[in-house]
Formats: structure tokens, sequence, C-alpha cells
């Protein structure tokens, strides 16, 4: 891994330029985006211009429009969703950025796999391909969807986004990392209390580290190991950042993820 990662939306509620500046202020040398808002396409300018390298970039995955359910279902909203996709894609090749995080289904309810769904991620992949930006598809409920977009596309530009707190709360038996380890695209380093997706701080929930860590050595290699923290301040146990500003909160994700790294 070339550094340390942190994704730009981060519990304070603040300007994009003043988040990214505090994140390289922490010690990050990354940050990742979140592709949505009018100045989506001055951001990657905006970070590097402060010395971040961008990791990748999350597509939206929540509109009014479409919905990632959609993308398995006959209509509109699939294409919709699908063609969201595709312009992403295209915007990452614009400007220079390597990786598109994308949600293959929503996490209220499951839809079925469909070949409809296979086609329009086909006209997704054949763009990726053509862009040279690879595609991370991450960890939801359904890992069913995962493992037939795997077996469907071998392309070395359709690979996996790794969430460590999606896993721990939604299949934490499922082993993602030795089951996708070898396609490993992105990493979503979170924690919680297997009771929802808080999105805390790694060594505040209930994430064994030991175990994650030691598996996360035997995957594909990755380029940052990225943080995606924007911790639930509705969540009763999540009461041990309120007093923290924004500085000081990435002040202790940085160390919390070089501990991490030191396992």
């Amino acid at each position: 891994m070339l550094g340390i990662g942190m994704f730009s939306w981060f519990s304070y509620n603040l300007p994009i330029e003043e988040r990214l500046q505090l994140i390289k202020n922490a010690g990050f040398d990354a940050a990742s985006l979140w592709w949505d808002g009018e100045d989506k396409h001055e951001q990657p300018d905006m970070a590097r211009k402060i010395g971040l390298q961008i990791d990748n970039v999350h597509a939206q995955f929540m509109s009014p429009e479409f919905s990632p359910n959609g993308l398995w279902l006959e209509g509109i909203d699939g294409e919709d969703f699908q063609n969201m996709l595709i312009s992403c894609v295209e915007d990452c090749h614009t400007h220079n950025i390597s990786t598109v995080v994308i949600h293959l289904t929503s996490f209220k309810e499951n839809v079925e796999v469909t070949d409809a769904g296979l086609e329009r991620i086909k006209k997704i992949v054949d763009v990726a391909e053509q862009r040279e930006v690879k595609l991370a598809f991450e960890n939801l409920t359904s890992l069913e969807h995962l493992d037939a977009v795997f077996e469907k596309f071998p392309s070395s530009y359709v690979g996996f986004c790794y969430d460590s707190g999606h896993e721990n709360w939604r299949h934490p038996n499922q082993d993602c990392l030795s089951r996708y380890g070898n396609r490993l695209f992105a990493l979503h380093i979170n924690d919680n209390f297997g009771d929802g997706d808080a999105h805390i701080l790694p060594f505040d929930g209930t994430v064994d580290w030991n175990d994650k860590m030691q598996k996360l050595k035997q995957c594909k290699n990755v380029d940052y190991f990225t943080l995606e923290v924007d911790w639930d301040r509705k969540h009763e146990k999540c009461v041990i950042y309120h007093d923290l500003s924004a500085m000081n909160y990435l002040e202790l994700a940085y160390k919390k993820a070089v501990r991490l790294l030191q396992l």
C-alpha cells in the first residue's frame, strides 16, 4: 500500500475544500470522493492542489430517480441507474481517477439476480474497459449478486470494494476477504456494533481487527488503506465522538489507521 486514505465525507458539516484540507493536515495521503453535487468536477483538482491523491470516487446510490435494486429490474429505473454509472466511469476517465465504487443492491430489500441486470452491467463493464477505469463492487446485503458479477465478468477492470462494517453487520460469517480478496480494488475500513451501519472508527466497535488484518495480508494489494467513517450521530454509543472537533476526530482516525497497519 502506498498510503492511508480518508473518505471526504467524515461526519462533520463543512465545505468540501475545508474537509480536504483537514484530511491533509491530519496526515492522510489520499481522499475518496462522493460523486454527486454541482462541484463534483472541481473536487479532484481541489484535492490534488492540497496535496492529496484520489483513491476512488463513490458512485451515487441514493436518489429519487433511481436505486441500485432497479438495476436488476425491467424498466426506466434500471436504465437510469445504468446510465448514471456509465457517466461516472466517463468522469473518472476525464479526471484521471482509477476506480469507482459501486453498490449493486440496496440495503432494505434484495432482488433476484437477473439477466437484465447482468446485461446492464455488461454495458458498464464495456465502457470501463474502454476508458481503463476499475469498477469496485461493494459488499452490502447480498453476496449472491457479487458472486454473479464476478463469475460473469472475469475482466481485470471488475473487482471488489471491501467494507468491513457492512460485513460485521450483515454477513459476519461470510469472510469476504478470503472470498473476494484476489479481486480487491478498494477498502472501506470502518467499525460498528453489529447492529447497524454506524461507520465508527476502528477499535471502537466489535470488528475483530486482528483477524481482518491477517486476512488482508493475503489479498491483492491496493494503493491506499482508506477509512470510510461517517459516524451515526443518533446511535447512543457514538457519544464518544460528540465533543471532538473535526480536526481532533481526523487525528484520532489517522492514529487508528496506523495502529491497524501495525497489526
